[in-house]
């Protein structure tokens, strides 16, 4: 069986989010990668949450949309930021390394031991794939909606049972989404100790419900959150409440939690 590889998965994507029968043409990429500053730390805190849009959002929606405040009144003391995670790095296949180049080796130099990633759509799919090859990294995840690849690579999942017990006929290629999907497995070995915490939260009208809850069955009932809606801002707002009212919050606790 030939798999398919990450840039099919990404232009699948694209064939998902075009509207009006224009085709969508990502943005020039830059290095560094633009970021956004949206909440200093306070406190001498060492904790930091990187929001990572999704496709066609801006870093400011973050802040029009109150996620940063919310994780305020919650305590939190991280350092926040936006990164500019469009559909250009992942077209280039360059998103982890500007992650990790750009963003996330130079919080840790100066200091920052606790990091979170927050994705909406396409950017909890970028963090997926940086929780991937820097698990090590990461403190934890929310990822809202996330964009999790193919049909055929869904119909194979489902026809196995489920993630825990699926796994691939030949073992992927470095492009394969289904590698992503073995990174996503750790997640039904409750002895592995290499995964971050991960917390999905997806609206039960969305376009990515189905995906997003095969990966929800592998995750701990507590770890996930639904409500009613589709791929909106009012939905992902809604999901950063529940996530915030019943999961950790990002650098309130005066210890990182990895």
């Amino acid at each position: 069986m030939v798999h398919r590889t990450l840039a099919r998965g990404i232009a699948l994507l694209t064939l998902v989010i075009v509207a009006g029968g224009c085709l969508y043409r990502p943005d020039p990429t830059t290095v560094p990668i633009r970021t956004l500053p949206l909440v200093k730390a306070a406190g001498g805190s060492r904790c930091m949450v990187v929001f990572l849009p999704g496709r066609g959002d801006q870093l400011e929606d973050f802040l029009r949309h109150g996620f940063p405040a919310a994780l305020q009144r919650k305590g939190s003391r991280c350092a926040m930021i936006g990164v500019d995670s469009h559909l250009g790095y992942f077209y280039d296949r360059s998103i982890v390394r500007r992650l990790r180049e750009d963003v996330i080796a130079p919080a840790r130099a100066e200091g920052i031991r606790e990091i979170w990633l927050a994705g909406i759509s396409l950017g909890g799919f970028g963090s997926l794939l940086y929780a991937r090859e820097y698990p090590e990294d990461v403190s934890g995840m929310v990822i809202l909606a996330p964009f999790l690849g193919e049909e055929d690579v869904l119909r194979e999942i489902e026809s196995a049972g489920g993630l825990a017990a699926w796994s691939p006929q030949e073992e992927p290629g470095e492009k394969d989404l289904r590698r992503l999907w073995l990174f996503l497995k750790e997640y039904t070995n409750p002895l592995a100790t290499n995964p971050p915490p991960l917390y999905l939260g997806y609206g039960t009208g969305d376009r990515f419900a189905k995906p997003n809850g095969l990966l929800a069955a592998a995750l701990p009932p507590e770890h996930v959150f639904t409500t009613e809606g589709g791929h909106t801002w009012r939905v992902w707002r809604r999901l950063w409440e529940l996530f915030l009212e019943n999961g950790p919050v990002p650098g309130r606790s005066a210890e990182p939690s990895r």
